[in-house]
This record gives C-alpha cells, structure tokens and sequence, in this order.
C-alpha cells in the first residue's frame, strides 16, 4: 500500500513537471509562430456575412517562395500618383494602446498588425498573414522590424481613414492609429541603408471588396485611396536583389494602367479577358542596372491604323491611350553594357491565336495586318545564348499580313479564265454554263505551307486532292463539277481559314463555308457554274451567309409569289398599283411614318401626280418604295441583261418582294397580254417562273385598261421578253425609261 501511495505521488509530480515545461515553451519565439498561424487560420475559416473574399489556405499563409511569380489572377493595385512625404495630421492620443513590444520572430523582415475587435496579433515574418481575411475586421495599425542581422532600416507609412497620409516611421514604430477605430487603406514600405542594396521589400494587402492585390515593391501603393476601403490583412516579404531583371506596366481597355508587375517573367495585360493592350512601359532593374550606366531597354508598339510607332525607351510609352487603339505587335531590344550580358526574350498573347512562341532581341512579336489585337505580353531577361524562358506557346512564331489566294476556272465553252483573287468570281453566273475544272494557290509573307483541294465531279464522284496550282476536275472529256472542298496546309493553316462558296444550277449562290466541309451540291446532278475563295485571318467572321452552303437535294423550279393582281383606276397609274400589288402581298399596311396602304397613298410616295407618270430616270418606283419600308429595299437597273433579270427574279423568292418590269412596246411591234396597239412604257410584277422552261408569270395592272387583258399571264420566255421589252427604248427623249426594280 505504501509502495502504491509512492508511486502515486511521484507521477502526480512527473505531470506538474512537465506541464511546467509546456507553459515554458508556449512563451518562446517558435511557439509564438505557431500560435499566430493559427489565429490567422482561424479567422479565415469564418466566411464573412458581407461576401469578402475567404482567406487563403495554411500553405499560402506560410512563406511565400521569393522567387515566385504572383498569381495571374491577382488583383492590380489601385492606387493613385505616389504622394510625398507629408506631416502626419494626426499622433495617437495620450492613453492610447502603446505600441511597445520586443517580442518579435526571427525572420528577415518581422511585423504585426493591430486588428479591429483583436488588437494587437502576434509577430509573423517572411511573407506570412499579418491581419485577417473573410471576417471584415479593418487593420488599424502596423510594426514592422528587419531581423538583427540586417544593417539598415525598413520605413513605412499608412494612408488613414480621415487622415490620409502619414509620415515615414521605421524599426517597430507604430504607423496607424489604435484606440479610435479608424480603418488604414493603403501603405507604402521601403528599405534604406546597405539592407536596401541586396534586398527589395515587395508587399500586398487584402482588400474590402477586392481581395489580394498585386505585390507592391520599394515604395509604392498597396491598397486604395479615395474608395473609403480598408485593408484586411497584409504580407510583407525581402526579396534578394537580381543583377537585372525587367519591370513594367500595362495600359488595358476599360481599366487603364495597372501596378507595375515585376517577377522573373512579368506579364503586361489580361489574358481570358477579351480585353486589348493599348500602350505598355519597361524598366531595367537591378544591381548592373543602375541609373547612368548607360544600360537600356527599348521598344516599340505596332499600333492599330497608326502602324509601327518610333522607339521609347526606359519607362517610356508604348502604344497610345484615350484612342481606344490596339497593339497588334510589338519589339523589344536591350542597349548598352547589358546587351553584352543579357539576351531580352518576349511574347505575345493575341485575340484568337493565344500565346504565340517566345522571340527575343528586336524580332517581332504578334500580328501585323490581320487586324488582331495583343491582349498581354510577357518579357524576360536570360543570360545570352539561354534558351527561351517556356516552350509553351500555342502557335509558331507569328509576324505576319493577310494571305493572299488565287485561283482561276476551266469553263464549258471558254476554257481556262484569268485568274480570279481574294474573293473574286471565278466561273460565269446566269450562262449555264458548268465549272469542268480549278485550280487554287495562296501565300503569305513569312509563312509556310499551302492550299489542298478536291473536286467531286460528274459520274466520278470525289477525285484525290490536288495542291498548289494543280488542276482538280477535268479537261476535255465535257464533265461537269458538281462540289468541291479546299483546305489549308501547314503553318498556313494556324493562322488562316480558307472560306468558299459555290454558284449552282437553279440555286446561285449557297452560303460560305470553310476548312474542308463541301460546297455544292452531290446526287443531284446540278453543276457548278462559279465559286468564290477568301483567305482570313483564323477566326475572323465569315464573308457572307454561311446558310445551306452544301445541297442533296434537287430545287423546286416553279416559283411563286402569290400576287393578288389588281386593276389600275387610270392611265397613268402603272408604277403604284405594281408596288400596291407587291407592299400588300408581304402585309406591309402602313408606312414607316404610318400612312395607310392604297393606291393613291403610294402614288404619293412615288410623285406619281407629279410627274404625270412614275419617272423611270428619276428612279421615283424605288424611292418610294423604300421611303414607304422605311429601308432601302429595291434598287433599279437600266436596260439589263438576261442574267441580271434572271437573278433578280430568283433572288426575289428569298427576299420575298417581287421583281418589277418597267417594260416598253410601240406601235407596229410586238405586244402581249392584249394591250392595245400604241407606244408606251408600262410597269408589271413578276409573280411566278419556271426555271426549267424560263417561263415567266406577270401581274398586269392594265387588265383594267384593255378588255382582253388578264391580271395573271404567263410568257413563254423570259430572256425572250427581256431581249424584246427591256433591251432596247423607243421613246427617246434623253431621259431613261426601261428596266428592273429588284429587291437587293
């Protein structure tokens, strides 16, 4: 029994013991880090009511590499022209929390914060939180020490709540106030004496509202002036001096000029944005880059519709702002002592394409020509002869215009055409005649690679691709091609599109398309009778309708509007009963201005009272029917050809407004639907066609005038009406009377 009392006793000692230990060691410096890392962890694990950012995880709020390149995503600083130093309007007031505490971390750089609610936090080091995020608790007050083996002095201001600016503290003094709930929103940190000759101090502060910003380095702003917004929590690190490195800034659509950014690669812009770079600056830093030793960095912006700007250099700007201008490229070159050592490399985030390959040294960087804006860049100093800073890069280096494509038709009855460029007809349209063979080249200065092509051909079908200028299709043996495909080759393809459309049988044109799907039409039989190529820029929008570029099945080849033919009340009349025929047949009831629809009312429109007549040279048929639209809707043509009519005619089925004739007959010559024996001018609507037998179906306004006429006729041909009625005029008193109102 009494061994068991011993035994008690001495383990109730053995426990006192060490919990003397325990509370020892909870009040040395390691403990005090331990205990900061978990206040930090603990505010930031309470998600704040009005939507502050949560804080960062453990790994973030311990030290932060000195070598690592802030976020892409952080938020720039905002910040206004860097103040002087200024008298501080305001000293703590006696009875005030002091701010007196020797107990600190061993780091590089020590420092705390005085929180709202908290008070003051323990010491924390090296880029480690000092503050709170997620919680809206504001930061009333900053310490900051250099570790004791450090000669110099790291000073310090803070921009207070109804304060502004403070004076320039140092060493552990208190810059803030504490005890009056005033909330501090930006801060500067410097460093002076040797410490500043082989450190730079970078630091960044949590916002109300923003979150992180930017790192700030040597001086400069971290957080807000003028927005009433406070700052969270800070971190504040020493970063080792490199013998030379770039800094710089952006200007960028809608935000303007961000903080300067420095880092390893530093990158000028907003990438994922779809925002431009308007103008950017450069600046060499670092121990063999100091001012005066004839050491430089120099470049220049390719500016939209200004082109290559002159060289600045050494913080100066490149690019323009207020003009809402983009940089399409840019080059960059090192001069001076550096240039011996140091090789500049650069690249160029670009609208559509993303990263292009890194260049260095002067070469060019971007687009040029393809009207393509650079969204941000990145520049890097690399001892000379190093490779490239990343292989990354979506494309190949890029500088480079636009494309340039030729490309020229055998046609039935013609033979080999001239060769047709950059969107322009190859081929005939409203000949019928078919397309029997092609051939297509491109180029592009500074780029490689081609063009590939295939035809799919009468009783053939898809023949192998050709390239090149080659010929795809036939000659000689009277076939037909019915569709073809063409796509780019090599690095022609990165940059480009190619985009084509074809002119078919009984459809025209078909919509755009592009890269190799087909245009035409297969199992129908139904040739090719012209096509157009364009090279763009990859991306860019298309030339024209992309609808229906590709058809499999035969078109109907009777067409109808439906007229409803109506009468004219007199002689004259003519033109505004066609276009009351026409305005009631697509419900168009009232005018733009709201005039009700009738026969006189369009009379109006037209002048026709007027002039006694609707003027054909005056084109008052058009004008007042597009004055009534509201749009511009129909144009006029003199005297046209078959095709034109014929075009015109089909066209009107998708537009839905009928064709107009504005015809002429003479006495002892041909008339039709019973008009009387005279010579006239006399307007009609074409509201039907048979594109297999060319008839054409007529509206006639003069059934009212003659007692054989009907309001519906049908003539046998329509280039037989246009050759007899449209060709040629026979009331010749130097105006214009005969044509076409067509629908565009």
């Amino acid at each position: 029994m009494g061994k068991r009392i011993v035994s008690i006793l001495c383990g109730a000692l053995l426990v006192l013991c060490l919990g003397h230990v325990y509370a020892l060691a909870a009040g040395s410096d390691d403990s005090r880090e331990v205990s900061n890392t978990q206040v930090a962890e603990t505010a930031e694990s309470n998600q704040s009511k009005d939507g502050d950012n949560v804080g960062e995880s453990k790994t973030d709020e311990a030290t932060d590499s000195k070598k690592d390149v802030p976020d892409s995503e952080d938020t720039p600083s905002i910040t206004s022209a860097v103040p002087g130093d200024v008298s501080n309007t305001s000293t703590p007031s006696e009875g005030e929390e002091s701010a007196e505490d020797d107990t600190q971390i061993a780091g590089l750089v020590n420092y705390r914060a005085h929180v709202q609610s908290i008070g003051w936090q323990d010491w924390t080091k090296d880029g480690a939180l000092s503050g709170t995020t997620g919680r809206a608790l504001r930061v009333e007050a900053l310490q900051i020490k250099l570790g004791s083996a450090l000669s110099g002095s790291i000073e310090y201001c803070a921009h207070v709540q109804n304060i502004g600016w403070q004076s320039w503290t140092k060493d552990g003094t208190l810059s803030g106030t504490t005890g009056r709930s005033l909330r501090v929103e930006a801060i500067r940190i410097r460093l002076t004496g040797d410490v500043a000759k082989q450190y730079d101090v970078r630091y960044r502060v949590h916002v109300q509202n923003i979150g992180w910003t930017a790192w700030s380095y040597n001086g400069e702003v971290a957080g807000t002036e003028g927005k009433s917004l406070r700052i969270e929590a800070v971190k504040v690190q020493l970063v080792q001096k490199q013998e030379a490195s770039v800094m710089g800034r952006a200007h960028v659509q809608d935000v303007g000029w961000t903080s300067p950014v420095r880092d390893d690669v530093p990158t000028l812009g907003l990438t994922g944005k779809s925002k431009r770079l308007e103008a950017f600056s450069l600046s060499l830093e670092g121990t063999m880059c100091p001012e005066g030793d004839g050491s430089h960095i120099e470049y220049c912006a390719h500016v939209q519709n200004v082109g290559w700007q002159n060289y600045v250099r050494d913080g100066g700007n490149a690019g323009t702002t207020s003009r809402g201008l983009r940089i399409e490229a840019v080059k960059v070159k090192l001069s001076g002592p550096i240039e011996q050592k140091y090789d500049v490399w650069y690249r160029a985030h670009v609208q559509d394409y993303g990263w292009l390959a890194w260049t260095k040294d002067d070469g060019v960087a971007g687009t040029t020509g393809l009207s393509k804006r650079v969204e941000a860049i990145q520049v890097a100093l690399r001892p000379k002869d190093s490779a490239a800073p990343s292989a990354n890069g979506k494309w190949s280096l890029a500088s480079f215009g636009p494309a340039r494509v030729t490309y020229s038709a055998h046609v039935q009855n013609i033979g080999w055409q001239n060769d047709s460029t950059d969107g322009q007809l190859a081929g005939t349209m409203g000949r019928s005649l078919r397309v029997e063979a092609f051939k297509v080249s491109v180029r592009s200065d500074g780029i490689t690679g081609g063009i590939s092509y295939s035809a799919h051909v009468q009783d053939k079908g898809w023949m192998d691709a050709v390239s090149n200028n080659e010929i795809a299709g036939t000659v000689g043996q009277g076939k037909r091609v019915e569709a073809l495909k063409l796509s780019l080759t090599g690095d022609m393809a990165k940059y480009y599109d190619v985009w084509y459309r074809a002119y078919v049988r009984d459809y025209g044109w078909l919509g755009w398309t592009k890269n190799g799907a087909v245009a035409g039409s297969t199992g129908i039989g139904y040739r090719v009778e012209a096509f157009e190529v364009k090279v763009l820029s990859k991306g860019a929008p298309a030339p024209g309708s992309t609808g229906s570029p590709y058809v499999t099945k035969a078109k109907s080849r009777v067409h109808f509007h439906n007229i409803r033919a109506v009468g004219q009340p007199n002689g004259f009349f003519c033109g505004p009963t066609s276009g009351y025929m026409v305005l009631s047949n697509v419900g168009a009831w009232h005018s733009k201005t709201g005039t009700s629809l009738s026969i006189e009312n369009v009379a109006t429109y037209m002048r026709t009272r007027s002039y006694g007549y609707t003027s054909f040279s005056d084109r008052m048929f058009e004008k007042g029917m597009n004055s009534w639209l509201g749009r511009s809707v129909y144009t006029t043509y003199h005297t046209p050809s078959y095709a034109t009519v014929r075009s015109s005619v089909l066209r009107s089925y998708s537009t839905g407004y009928a064709t107009c004739v504005d015809e002429q007959e003479r006495r002892g010559g041909p008339h039709f639907n019973g008009h009387g024996n005279t010579t006239f001018s006399h307007i009609m609507v074409v509201d039907g066609y048979n594109e297999a037998t060319d008839q054409v179906y007529f509206a006639d306004p003069a059934c009212s005038l003659y007692a054989g006429a009907s309001p519906h006729f049908w003539y046998p041909s329509l280039r037989t009406f246009t050759n007899t009625y449209l060709a040629q005029e026979y009331i010749r008193d130097g105006r214009q009377h005969i044509g076409i109102y067509t629908s565009r």
